[in-house]
């Protein structure tokens, strides 16, 4: 899945979430270990099925708990979310008492932002706004590494979620975090992490996003 010359034409707005039914959002353990890249993978494989017409998963904690460990050899170091994508598309997962092993077909990236704090070196992995609602909308969502400011944390439960849009556009950083971007309206960008729904600003992309991956879902996933 290399860089495409060209995208999907993409509405206006979109979210994934709205044509599901109703899901009770996960924390999967991201509050107690570094465990954001599996539980963004988790949150991206309910949908990928779900939209290949298969049931809804139900991805417990103890699953990506895991799927994390398996990945990291045993230790609570966090992930690398290109590895992780490749170990996804070379040798799947196994969600819940589901035998089936869940692969992905491919993935592409790290792609950036443009005018980023994270400039890349090749101008055809640079994405703007249009290109990104682009994207998300043709893979049904987006992974994205993030460093984000001072500040943010899942122990600061005023830092993220509802009615705490992420539009922070300093030069203050603190900890790497990843998580899965669901769509996208006018002004904002949407996704999902600790458990709630969160809003950022393309400016907040343009700070705090070092690089963005986008799934190509497999026969099984």
């Amino acid at each position: 899945m290399s860089s495409p010359p060209s995208f999907l034409a993409a509405p206006p707005t979109y979210n994934i979430d709205d044509a599901l039914p109703p899901l009770t959002l996960e924390m999967y353990a991201n509050d107690s270990l570094n465990d954001c890249v599996i539980a963004a993978r988790a949150h991206h494989t309910i949908r990928l099925a779900w939209n290949g017409v298969r049931p809804l998963l139900n991805i417990s904690d103890s699953d990506v708990r895991h799927e994390y460990f398996k990945e990291t050899g045993g230790p609570d170091d966090g992930l690398n979310l290109k590895d992780s994508l490749d170990e996804w598309r070379d040798g799947g997962w196994t969600v819940g008492i589901d035998p089936t092993m869940r692969k992905i077909k491919n993935h592409a990236g790290p792609y950036g932002i443009e005018s980023s704090a994270y400039p890349v070196e090749d101008p055809t992995m640079v994405l703007n706004q249009g290109q990104l609602r682009a994207r998300i909308f043709e893979s049904i969502g987006a992974h994205l590494n993030l460093i984000l400011p001072k500040g943010v944390s899942v122990t600061k439960n005023n830092s993220f979620g509802p009615g705490h849009p992420w539009q922070d556009t300093s030069g203050s950083e603190g900890d790497p975090h990843v998580m899965l971007l669901t769509g996208y309206s006018a002004d904002v960008f949407l996704g999902i992490t600790w458990a709630q729904r969160q809003e950022m600003s393309w400016g907040f992309l343009q700070h705090h996003c070092w690089g963005v991956f986008f799934v190509e879902k497999g026969n099984t996933t």
